[in-house]
């Protein structure tokens, strides 16, 4: 870390995500057609899916996508990668509350 001029205490932190990163989870569930003779509606039931969701907020909403498994698995490799950088700000966040100014420097009255 490096000091921008004229700034004392502050530092340039650059961070790097090992690749694209998304906000959000994956779910995947399975479930009953609204059809009366439905396979579904059997004992023990043979239900639709796999059906794969990313849950998220887009715009401060939160937001639900159905997709496909292929899309389930690259949506899950760019959550690790945000969750990697996320984990990586808390502890930079960490450190700068050990070094806050109240910590370093002496009360004056």
């Amino acid at each position: 870390m490096s000091s921008p001029k004229g700034i004392p205490g502050t530092a340039t932190i650059t961070i790097q995500a090992k690749g694209p990163i998304l906000p959000g989870s994956i779910s995947s569930t399975k479930s009953q057609c609204g059809k009366p003779n439905c396979a579904c509606k059997t004992s023990p039931a043979k239900l639709h899916g796999t059906y794969y969701r990313w849950t998220g907020f887009i715009a401060g909403k939160r937001t639900t996508k159905t997709i496909s498994k292929q899309q389930a698995e690259e949506c899950e490799r760019r959550i690790k990668n945000y969750r990697a950088l996320q984990h990586k700000l808390d502890q930079i966040t960490e450190d700068a509350l050990v070094n806050a100014p109240w910590n370093n420097q002496p009360m004056t009255s």
